[in-house]
C-alpha cells in the first residue's frame, strides 16, 4: 500500500477521528511554566511481522514520524510507555535503539511486558545521553524537566499476569516528597479504562496489581498525573485523587501521540495524528478483525467517542500557550 499523506482531510471509513488532532483531556494539574511532553506507546516495532491490530509493517514509519515531529515541535523531552519492541529479540532492540538514538533529548523509556524476554530481563543499556531500559534495577528514574520531574516505572512482571510496581519502589515512595511537580510513566495501566472497554476487559489483567493502594503510595509521594500505554487506546480519567491518561498505539488505530502541555493553568493534553484518512482507515480496518476489541471499537467510533473530548475538563479555559495540535511532517 503507498505511503498516504498526512494532511488529507477526514479520516477514511473511521471518518470521525479528526485529521488535525483534538484535545483529549484538560486537567488544573499539575501545574508549570510551559513544558511539553511528547508520548509515544506501543509501537511493537518488528522489521519483518506484518498486520493484526498492532500494525507491525507500519511501526517503523509511524514511530518516525513521531520522531520527526518532535524535532520540529521541539518538545522538552521525548517519552516513550513501553512495547517499543514486538517481542524484545536482538533485532528489534538493534531497531529500536537505531530510532531512539535520532529522538530529541531527553529520551524517557520504560519497557512494556513485550519488551521483556522469556528469561525475564530487559536487554536495552543505558546511553549517556538518554535513558533506556536496563532492568528493574535501573527503575524508578527521576528526570527534572524545567519547573516538573517526569518519574519513570518498571511495571514489568514477567511471573505475574499483569503488570507491578514493586514492594521496593513503593515503599522509597511512601512518604517521599519532591517539591516539584511530577508526572508518572508507567506501560501498564492504573485505571481501569472506562466504559464500554471496561465489561469486555473485565477477564482480563491488564492493570497493575493491587492499583489502589498503588495509586494511593504515588498520590501521597506528589505524583499528580499518570500516563500508561499497553491498551492502544486513547482515554482519559480521574482515579483516588490522581489524573490519569491511557496513551494510544503510535501504529495501530486510532495512529497517534499525545502532547501533554504543562502551564500555569494545569496540563492539556491534545491527540495528534500520525496518519492521514488512508493510514487511519487501514489502521481502523485491521482493528476491526481483532477477537476481542474490534466490535467494541466499531461501536465506539459509530458512537461518536471522538466527538465527546475532552474526556476530562477541569479547566476554566484552554491555556493560551498550548502548541498547535495539527502534525505536518512528512512521512518516511
Amino acid at each position: 500500500m503507498a505511503t498516504e499523506n498526512r494532511t488529507e482531510s477526514g479520516a477514511g471509513s473511521a471518518g470521525v477521528f479528526p485529521s488535525d488532532g483534538v484535545t483529549l483531556a484538560r486537567f488544573d494539574r499539575p501545574t508549570g511554566t510551559g513544558t511539553t511532553l511528547m508520548v509515544v506507546s506501543d509501537p511493537h516495532l518488528s522489521a519483518t511481522a506484518h498486520g493484526t491490530l498492532k500494525m507491525y509493517h507500519r511501526a517503523k514509519q509511524r514511530f518516525q514520524m513521531a520522531v520527526a515531529d518532535a524535532h520540529r515541535l521541539d518538545v522538552d523531552a521525548f517519552v516513550v510507555a513501553g512495547d517499543l519492541t514486538k517481542a524484545g529479540t536482538d533485532r528489534e532492540r538493534a531497531l529500536a535503539r537505531d530510532l531512539l538514538g535520532i529522538a530529541p533529548r531527553p529520551t524517557v523509556t520504560v519497557p512494556g511486558n513485550h519488551d521483556v524476554t522469556p528469561a525475564g530481563e530487559t536487554g536495552f543499556d543505558s546511553g549517556e545521553e538518554f535513558a533506556t531500559w536496563q532492568g528493574a534495577s535501573s527503575y524508578p528514574q527521576s528526570h527534572p524537566l524545567d519547573s516538573l520531574v517526569v518519574r519513570a516505572f518498571d511495571t514489568t512482571a514477567p511471573a505475574a499476569r499483569s503488570g507491578r510496581v514493586g514492594s521496593e519502589t513503593l515503599q522509597t515512595l511512601d512518604g517521599e516528597r519532591i517539591a516539584a511537580p511530577q508526572i508518572a510513566v508507567m506501560h501498564h495501566p492504573l485505571a481501569a479504562v472506562p466504559r464500554p472497554f471496561r465489561s469486555e476487559l473485565a477477564a482480563v489483567d491488564y492493570r497493575v496489581e493491587n492499583p489502589a493502594s498503588t495509586a494511593d503510595v504515588l498520590a501521597d509521594s506528589g505524583i499528580e498525573l499518570v500516563l500508561t500505554g499497553h491498551l492502544h487506546w486513547p482515554y482519559a480519567t480521574e482515579y483516588r485523587g490522581l489524573n490519569v491518561v491511557g496513551a494510544p498505539g503510535c501504529a495501530s488505530f486510532p495512529p497517534a501521540y499525545l502532547l501533554v502541555h504543562v502551564s500555569p493553568a494545569g496540563t492539556t493534553v491534545s491527540l495528534v495524528p500520525l496518519a492521514g484518512a488512508n493510514g487511519v482507515a487501514e489502521a481502523y480496518e485491521y482493528a476491526l478483525d481483532d477477537d476481542l476489541r474490534g466490535s467494541l471499537i466499531q461501536q465506539v467510533v459509530r458512537d461518536g467517542y471522538f466527538g465527546e473530548f475532552p474526556l476530562v475538563d477541569q479547566q476554566t479555559m484552554a491555556p493560551a500557550d498550548t502548541p498547535a495540535l495539527h502534525s505536518t511532517g512528512t512521512p518516511q
